[in-house]
Formats: structure tokens, sequence, C-alpha cells
């Protein structure tokens, strides 16, 4: 039997991770119920795992393999109950990103076009541009997701690649 959650630490690692923990339930979950219950669906799994942290040098690495993880797992069984696995149109998200940030208007509408184009990226996809957008290092990436750091590197290229396709091709609705 694993001993009981340390509450300082948990505490202390999720203070210190909210953002980020934040921004992957952005990329995977569309509205804020969703962002809500996934973000409570994390930090349960990061709680119930932490007995099994071996090394708080890793608690990073350790953490956000928990968040894609268990956002994966929310979008397949969003997915598998017929509800939509990406937004359900640009102006839907576009709303969302303005009542949660101040950014000027082209900001705005160019933040809503990329995390468009990220919703379209396959799993795997999301989690890299997610850890890349957080300056892990390809080393570290290839530790979360499993992967060694040359497949990192080559499936982050293609990804940005597909990335930078869809925002050249995505309708910009600003006015200059």
């Amino acid at each position: 039997m694993n001993p009981p959650p340390d509450e300082k630490q948990f505490l202390e690692l999720i203070d210190g991770n909210r953002t980020r923990i934040l921004k992957v339930c952005r990329v995977y979950a569309w509205n804020a119920a969703d962002q809500d219950d996934l973000y409570q669906e994390i930090l349960f799994q990061i709680w119930r795992g932490l007995p099994g942290l071996k090394e708080s040098a890793h608690a990073n690495t350790w953490l956000y393999r928990i968040a894609i993880n268990t956002s994966i797992s929310f979008v397949r069984r969003r997915t598998a109950r017929g509800g939509p696995a990406v937004p359900l149109d640009h102006e839907q998200l576009t709303r969302h990103i303005e009542a949660g940030q101040t950014h000027d208007d082209g900001a705005e509408e160019q933040l809503a076009r990329l995390y468009d184009a990220i919703a379209q990226l396959n799993e795997v996809e999301k989690a890299l541009v997610t850890l890349f957008l957080e300056d892990f290092s390809y080393e570290e990436m290839a530790e979360v997701l499993g992967l060694s750091a040359s497949n990192v590197g080559v499936m982050l290229h293609r990804a940005k690649k597909k990335l930078s396709t869809m925002m050249k091709e995505a309708p910009c609705t600003t006015t200059p």
C-alpha cells in the first residue's frame, strides 16, 4: 500500500505549475466548463500519483506527463460519447479567449487562429506543441511523451509545418 500523498508537496507543485496546467486544459478543452472539469481531473490524477514521484528534480516532467495523458483520455472519452473533439466554431473559440485575456484585437485574432489550428493536430502533435510553447527541451519532451529526442525533433518539425500551413490558410477576420 502506498503512503498517503504529501499535501504540502502537492500544493507547492500545483502552485508552481498552475499556469502550465491551465494552458494544457486550454489546448484540449474548448469551453470553460470542460476546462474546469479537465483541470480538476488533472489535479486528482496528480494527487493520486504523488506518492509515486521519486525525485523532485523530475517533478515538472512528471506533472506534464500526467496532464497530457489525462487530457488525451478526456478528449477520447468526450469523442466516444459523441461530443466535439475540437471547438464548434471559430467565433466560439475567439469569444472564449477574449473573455479570459486582455490583448489588442490583432493579437486576440492571431491567438484564436493559433488555438484553432492546434485543435486540428493529432493528440501527440498537440502535446508536442504545448510542451514546445512551454520551452521544454527535446529531451524533456521525449521523457514526457515516451519518445526518443530525435523522434521528438522530427515530429515537432512536422507539427510546426502543419501549423504554419494552417495559419496561412485560415481566414483572418481582423480588418486593417
